[in-house]
């Protein structure tokens, strides 16, 4: 790449790196007080620019899964919300309207996460009430055809009924309120009432506040691992139940599984591990699932310990990520400096991370 002048996407105008006489020889510009959201826009410049036509892969031998791409549309409006850029809201639409490879009931729900995202933020009104009546199509089938009385209530994972688990249960708690908030129908509240105090009870929710994947046959916890998107998503659920009830209980429920979830998986040396050692193409984005949710809990608790201790970790983790990253905002899917394997997923997350950091630390535009 001799003589080749390499510019950092998205940041600026600010050269990154230099690569010269064929040797890669690297030349670093200091961003280490680049804030939250120039760092969560480097990071996003990276996924589209290299990794555009994966995002739209959906086969299990693909190296992003179909569910993946709304949990993309998520995080590409929590950064337009936070930081009132549009950059990437054109990927964002494409990626909404890319409905291959759905299968189960819990991708349905992030497509109705994703639509109710896309609601919020997308300018245009008749694509905010197609977006809305989306999310309430997808959830009025499920109450049909996906909760009965197996285990007492609840939802099943998949359409041949074999599993009820955390995060499908979670996730049709939160798009529930969402919905009742969004259209003031009481019928979506008395869904996310009544699905919120099935999963409470279901022995998902360990003594320790950590979430369990799911039931076994005999509708007892499983004893599978308790990954970090299961101590994410139900921070959603629980702080839109807030916002639907006034009760404090929901905030105080969802304190105590995010400061559980980082108190068991942080690393000796500040890191976040996730709940299995190696992972997979689905777990490699758990954890920016479970930030992104952090990011808007944690404003919404009242001032005190809780609310300093999350915000704390947020901000450190954000900047033990930065000070890991590679050329041109590149990012590991572990979050660690070595070995680097990169992936869209490492960029997503990282760009929740930073997003996260950002709302916390008060410098969100909006």
């Amino acid at each position: 790449m001799s003589g080749i002048l390499r510019k950092a996407p998205g940041i600026f105008g600010m050269v990154a790196w230099i690569f010269w006489s064929g040797s890669c020889l690297a030349k670093t510009v200091d961003f280490s007080r680049a804030p939250p959201l120039q760092q969560a826009r480097m990071a996003l410049d990276i996924l589209s620019a290299h990794y555009a036509r994966e995002l739209h892969t959906y086969h299990d031998g693909d190296a992003f899964h179909a569910w993946q791409r709304f949990v993309s549309v998520g995080t590409l409006m929590d950064y337009e919300a936070a930081s009132g850029d549009s950059h990437f809201h054109a990927l964002a639409g494409e990626l909404l309207a890319d409905h291959r490879g759905l299968d189960g009931n819990d991708d349905d729900l992030w497509l109705a996460e994703a639509e109710l995202d896309w609601a919020v933020q997308d300018g245009n009104r008749e694509r905010q009430r197609n977006a809305l009546k989306n999310a309430a199509r997808i959830f009025s089938r499920l109450t049909v055809h996906a909760w009965d009385g197996a285990c007492g209530g609840g939802v099943w994972w998949d359409h041949a009924h074999t599993y009820k688990n955390a995060i499908t249960n979670e996730l049709f708690i939160d798009v529930a309120a969402r919905l009742s908030v969004m259209t003031g129908d009481a019928s979506y509240k008395e869904w996310a009432l009544k699905s919120w105090l099935w999963f409470e009870g279901s022995g998902m929710i360990l003594t320790s506040h950590a979430v369990n994947d799911g039931l076994d046959a005999r509708c007892l916890n499983s004893g599978s691992p308790t990954y970090s998107y299961n101590q994410g998503v139900i921070l959603d659920a629980l702080r839109n139940l807030t916002v639907l009830t006034g009760d404090p209980y929901f905030l105080l429920q969802a304190a105590q599984i995010a400061r559980q979830a980082i108190g068991k998986r942080t690393t000796p040396d500040g890191g976040f591990r996730e709940a299995t050692g190696v992972m997979n193409i689905d777990s490699r984005i758990f954890r920016g699932i479970f930030v992104e949710a952090l990011g808007r809990l944690v404003p919404a608790l009242p001032a005190g310990g809780d609310q300093e201790a999350l915000k704390t970790w947020l901000t450190d983790e954000s900047m033990r990520l930065w000070a890991n990253r590679f050329p041109d905002a590149q990012f590991d899917s572990d979050w660690n400096a070595t070995p680097f394997t990169p992936s869209a997923q490492a960029q997503l997350t990282a760009a929740s991370l930073f997003v996260a950091a950002a709302r916390v630390s008060g410098e969100v535009a909006r």
